[in-house]
């Protein structure tokens, strides 16, 4: 497939350059709470929602008895593909939303994971998992079939992040939409940073020139002013204390706890200054540029 055509974002101080996520190696409960419970992941997951509803709504379709992705005869019509899906904290969202969707990962645990909650959920029908590398080339059966494609808090941990870019590009069909989210600045690395296994965090700009064959039609970012000041102060208190952070430490914790709850409803102000350009993390909407002959 066509290389992309952007220079890889400096790699952050004190990043670990594999992009391991500590998490990942957690108990399963501890992995599923940080993922389903974290305020900011689940403000992300409905901002995602409502931005693909807005952009490209889901399609009333037949009644399909299992959405079977693969194949030159699989139907993408009202499909989405969650790239770097985890445990399936966007895709399952994206279900209850009216989506088909497909979620791709590295981890075979995180699918495994996935696929269990949403036959949980009652969603297994209108989901379908899959262990794969977004930095490789995607099946060829994907290339240019899915309507909508996200991206969640995905491309800072590689070390290729245009090659992700690439991916959605690839499976996009021309006129599809992307939905991108990603920690932003790089001066705003905390502790959480690297527990989380980042590589980076991006600028408006960086991700404007990974994107440069789409046409940007939002962007901005979330969690600014009280999520930034939550994270920062939270950070320093780390670095005075000379502790590091893990869920493990704070996840039953009575901070923890008071954290979830105010948090929500913060974020829902935050939200109104996202234009600002100062929140910690950064949401794009993109169209796959049609090319005309």
């Amino acid at each position: 497939l066509g290389g992309a055509r952007t220079t890889t974002p400096d790699v952050a101080p004190h990043a670990d350059p594999t992009g391991h996520m500590e998490i990942y190696d957690a108990p399963t409960d501890s992995l599923l709470d940080s993922q389903h419970r974290d305020p900011l992941l689940r403000h992300l997951t409905r901002t995602i929602v409502a931005a693909a509803k807005r952009h490209m709504p889901p399609v009333a379709t037949a009644a399909r008895s299992a959405f079977a992705p693969d194949g030159p005869t699989a139907d993408f019509v009202g499909a989405a593909i969650d790239i770097g899906c985890g445990v399936g904290r966007t895709s399952l969202a994206l279900a209850e939303g009216g989506y088909a969707v497909v979620g791709v990962d590295p981890s075979a645990r995180a699918v495994e994971l996935a696929a269990a909650t949403a036959a949980e959920r009652g969603l297994a029908a209108r989901t379908a998992f899959r262990v794969g590398d977004a930095t490789a080339d995607p099946p060829a059966a994907w290339i240019d079939r899915f309507p909508l494609a996200v991206c969640s808090e995905v491309i800072e941990h590689v070390t290729s992040p245009e090659r992700v870019i690439e991916y959605a590009r690839h499976v996009l069909r021309p006129g599809g939409i992307l939905i991108l989210t990603t920690p932003h600045d790089r001066r705003l690395w905390t502790a959480m940073d690297t527990y989380a296994g980042h590589v980076t965090r991006f600028t408006a700009d960086e991700l404007r020139k990974m994107l440069w064959d789409f046409d940007v039609l939002e962007i901005g970012t979330e969690g600014f002013p009280f999520q930034r000041f939550v994270m920062r102060s939270y950070d320093r208190a780390l670095r005075r204390s000379g502790r590091a952070h893990t869920f493990a430490a704070i996840g039953s914790s009575p901070a923890y706890r008071a954290y979830t709850a105010v948090m929500p409803w913060l974020l829902r102000v935050d939200h109104l200054f996202r234009g600002l350009g100062r929140g910690m993390t950064l949401v794009v909407v993109a169209r796959r540029r049609v090319i005309v002959a």
